[in-house]
């Protein structure tokens, strides 16, 4: 199956030419996902939709780990650090998620991730065909949480508000984790958009995402899920088996992006909670064709006061090289230099003038 864009923001089966979708899951007795052996004509719409190049001036997400709850990572794609089997990945899907995350930035390519240094750990929350239990995924955040993630991207999704999974959330939330999950699954028609909810994202504590497309809108007929921030997710491109391209389209891919905007913003501000993360993404998005949408640089540099909620001001964003900070630094050191001498000179006026004149001085004697 292959995917293109339709003028109303709906999805639509495009010619063998373009891209193909990347699998949720696989049917009985449907072999592993075969590479795409495609390449990627220039840079894919999220990046440039996110700003990946002035979020990058600032953070890379380097020194933070992702655990992707998923069908698995192929290893062999972007560097993982694997709970268990999850290190392979037959249907695809756990890969392209992990590299919307943090693929790495390599000299000519077009394809990265939104947090290109940040380390992934794969966990896998699905059997080996991609099929998911509220089970599996309350197991697969449990070994997330034991693996030391704070980030958790949830890719999959029941639509069974399992109590065990409920606890499975409790106690991630909890350990400190952030929960960024997927508010439904992927699409791949105009008319095939599953009701829901779906949970973990429905659970309270999980920050639930949508997906928009290349349009800004979601998907046609897609619901509205009320507290979801939206991010792309339709027709985006990651690397997939083989380490070809992939289109997905979905809330899996757009919760990719936001987990990725998070290990932004831990890189960035080390101290953020759980908490303050989620906090700075929900008060920084921005009203849009019925959504709530993602915007990663505001999150990741508007000033919050003590206590209260992110201002719309943001940081400044000049990044001076490091010889012209050096030169900088001493200009500013001459200014201050010749502020406390004229200062002195002045106050040593301020002794002496009057003193002269009261023993009789005058100008010019």
């Amino acid at each position: 199956m292959t995917l293109t864009l339709l003028a109303n923001g709906g999805l639509a089966a495009a010619q063998d030419t373009e891209l193909p979708q990347i699998p949720q899951a696989l049917k009985a007795g449907q072999p592993c996902t075969a590479p795409s052996g495609k390449k990627v004509p220039s840079v894919p719409w999220q990046l440039p939709y996110l700003g990946a190049d002035r979020l990058w001036a600032l953070s890379t997400g380097e020194g933070v780990t992702v655990a992707v709850v998923d069908t698995g990572v192929d290893g062999s794609v972007l560097p993982i650090q694997p709970v268990g089997d999850a290190g392979t990945d037959c249907v695809g899907h756990g890969t392209v998620v992990a590299s919307l995350i943090a693929l790495p930035l390599a000299d000519g390519a077009k394809v990265s991730g939104l947090a290109p240094e940040a380390r992934v750990l794969a966990v896998r929350g699905t059997d080996k065909a991609g099929a998911a239990t509220a089970a599996s995924i309350a197991g697969a955040l449990d070994g997330a949480v034991a693996a030391g993630a704070r980030i958790i991207c949830v890719a999959t999704a029941v639509t069974e508000a399992d109590p065990a999974l409920r606890q499975a959330v409790d106690r991630a939330v909890a350990a400190g984790a952030l929960i960024v999950a997927a508010a439904g699954r992927d699409v791949t028609t105009a008319r095939d958009v599953p009701p829901g909810p779906y949970y973990p994202a429905a659970f309270p504590g999980v920050l639930a995402v949508t997906a928009i497309g290349p349009d800004g809108k979601p998907a046609a007929k897609a619901a509205p899920v009320p507290g979801s921030l939206a991010a792309p997710g339709n027709l985006v491109v990651g690397k997939g088996p083989g380490g070809g391209p992939f289109v997905g389209a979905g809330p899996a891919f757009a919760a990719a992006h936001v987990a990725a905007a998070a290990a932004l913003i831990r890189s960035y501000r080390p101290e953020s909670t759980a908490a303050d993360i989620t906090r700075r993404l929900r008060e920084t998005a921005y009203p849009q064709a019925g959504v709530t949408v993602l915007d990663p640089l505001a999150a990741l540099t508007s000033v919050a006061t003590a206590g209260g909620p992110a201002a719309a001001r943001r940081e400044p964003l000049v990044v001076m090289p490091a010889s012209d900070l050096a030169s900088a630094r001493q200009a500013a050191w001459l200014v201050v230099a010749v502020v406390v001498v004229t200062v002195a000179l002045l106050g040593a006026a301020a002794f002496v003038i009057p003193r002269g004149r009261r023993r009789g001085w005058r100008a010019g004697s």
